[in-house]
């Protein structure tokens, strides 16, 4: 039987960690770059992937009161998670417009930013509509027999 719980906590420190440890490090090797930044062009695509990484591990961190408490989701979930994916949607076309219009913004400037950008509209899908990550075999299983991806833990809460 798999530990729930503990897969919980684990979900939950590996988004705390990665919305801490991904802009530590972006910002570390874009300050040794010796040619200009368009540090608002990355900043902002970087504040929106930890904004989304957030998300998740306060999700994980409900869910696993939830679960060992044997309570349902609390009241405010559904709003605030309601709210989370459409500003999400919001900052994401904002971030790709902010890309788009900047004129002095070199190709790597470029190229950091629609990564991160990409990466945050993988989490929005991974997140809200159908889960992208699969790292237990039980997950590739479940692909492998169903010939499709899963739905999104968090967006299958949502429309509970």
């Amino acid at each position: 039987m798999q530990n729930i719980p503990g897969r919980m906590k684990y979900l939950r420190n590996t988004e705390i960690f990665s919305a801490a440890a991904l802009p530590a490090a972006m910002i570390y090797l874009w300050q040794k770059s010796v040619e200009p930044i368009a540090w608002d062009v990355r900043v902002a695509a970087l504040v929106l992937v930890s904004y989304l990484l957030l998300q998740g591990a306060w999700y994980w961190q409900i869910k696993l009161k939830a679960v060992t408490q044997r309570q349902p989701l609390p009241g405010y979930f559904q709003p605030l998670y309601k709210f989370f994916q459409y500003t999400n949607v919001v900052l994401i076309v904002a971030v790709a417009a902010l890309i788009a219009i900047h004129s002095t913004a070199t190709s790597n400037d470029l190229l950091w930013s629609g990564g991160l950008l990409a990466f945050a509209v993988a989490e929005q899908i991974n997140y809200y509509h159908y889960q992208l990550m699969y790292d237990t075999s039980a997950a590739f299983s479940y692909v492998r027999r169903n010939g499709r991806l899963r739905k999104a833990a968090l967006g299958l809460d949502l429309k509970r």
